[in-house]
């Protein structure tokens, strides 16, 4: 193969990662933690990007079967879902000794965002609500030539952080339409392994990775009740300490990617993680403030496990301009709680590398979140016995990165 075609499927290899941010995944999954700068050829290279998601999804036929009193009403024609957010990237990849490679990483891998506003029949379930998380990995590959092509054994760890945010509007009686404020924040440590096998002169790479679970045993934090007044068993507002547990749970990625004519590159990957570990999530030493007594606070998530299936192709016009666009289904984690349901997205991107040192990358995706209905009637917690329809909806994302090689 001449040299030419060579850099050529190398150069549109690059799509399989910037493309990988764009769609919107199930459960918190944005992206994991991704690996492909591992394989860069240079010696060394620094990677950031980032990438904004925009999901127009909107609620429709809001109905509580807890039947809150006034003066909010009992249902609501939408509630629109204000969830954009936004994932950086940071990446650098040095080669250690010659079989050797490892690849420090900075990411937001795992999150959600989520804002349906006050004072409408969703407000009890959750006014405002987010999962944010920070990783900091580590992974490293021992690489052994076997005739044309090499395998890499893959390992790394990764420490990572979360904050969890949740309000709620608890329509109680005796005027109390405050706003009850839950923040919980853990820390916990990941691993992955895998292996690979690639034949650089026809740029074929296959790889398997599994990523295990993370644990948050210790969530912890505070609730906020001060914006409540009295009620029969006093004025018990104040903050409070509050406690859950809950987790990331273990994934297994495989991922695959060959040149199929001079310039041309085909890639794709499946993805599976098991989000039915994530069900019903209590909130421990809920207080409540009008009447003094516990109170059955959950996050009801109810998730099934996701799958994510992609594939595309790439193409390199010259030795600075590349292309390509791929195709996502992405199985939504919701059952019967939730408005997580399948998405389909359509991305494209293109590389310009002015020299062998730097290459810039833009990328676009375009999408459909498919219809659905949440028919949950709670359980324990009152508060999410709420129902509602949504039909299909836009998604928009755009991602921008720039890899520096030396």
């Amino acid at each position: 193969m001449n040299n030419l075609r060579l850099k050529a499927l190398l150069g549109a290899g690059c799509f399989s990662l910037l493309m990988s941010g764009v769609a919107s995944a199930g459960g918190f999954d944005r992206g994991g933690v991704n690996i492909d700068q591992l394989f860069d050829a240079a010696p060394y290279s620094f990677d950031a990007g980032v990438t904004y998601v925009s999901p127009q999804r909107k609620l429709k036929n809001v109905r509580r079967l807890d039947s809150p009193p006034a003066p909010v009403a009992l249902s609501s024609p939408s509630v629109d879902v204000d969830g954009d957010y936004v994932v950086p990237r940071i990446g650098f990849k040095a080669n250690i000794f010659e079989p050797v490679d490892c690849l420090a990483t900075y990411t937001k891998p795992y999150g959600a965002e989520a804002d349906f506003g006050m004072n409408n029949a969703y407000s009890p379930t959750a006014v405002k609500y987010y999962v944010k998380t920070n990783d900091f990995g580590l992974t490293c590959s021992y690489k052994i030539n076997v005739g044309k092509g090499a395998i890499r054994f893959i390992g790394g760890v990764s420490y990572q952080e979360v904050d969890a945010f949740l309000s709620r509007q608890t329509l109680l009686a005796f005027g109390n339409t405050g706003l009850g404020k839950f923040q919980l924040s853990d820390e916990a440590w990941g691993w992955r392994v895998g292996a690979a096998y690639e034949i650089p002169e026809i740029a074929l790479r296959a790889s398997l990775m599994y990523s295990s679970s993370y644990k948050y045993d210790g969530l912890s934090g505070t609730v906020d009740s001060t914006g409540f007044a009295g009620g029969p068993g006093g004025n018990v507002t104040g903050v409070f300490p509050v406690s859950a547990s809950a987790e990331i749970p273990q994934a297994v990625e495989f991922k695959l990617q060959s040149g199929i004519a001079p310039g041309w590159l085909a890639f794709g990957s499946v993805r599976w993680q098991e989000w039915s570990k994530l069900g019903i999530i209590p909130i421990n030493g809920v207080i409540n403030p009008v009447f003094g007594t516990p109170s059955n606070v959950s996050f009801d998530l109810l998730y099934r496990d996701g799958w994510t299936v992609s594939g595309g192709i790439a193409h390199k016009f010259t030795d600075q301009l590349s292309a390509a666009v791929s195709l996502t289904w992405d199985r939504g984690t919701s059952t019967t709680s939730g408005y997580q349901s399948d998405t389909w997205s359509v991305a494209s991107g293109i590389s310009y590398s002015p020299n062998d040192k730097i290459e810039v990358r833009l990328g676009g995706s375009i999408g459909v979140l498919t219809s659905g209905s949440s028919t949950f009637t709670g359980v324990g917690d009152t508060a999410n016995a709420v129902t509602y329809t949504y039909d299909d909806d836009l998604l928009l994302a755009g991602s921008a990165s720039v890899k520096v090689k030396f």
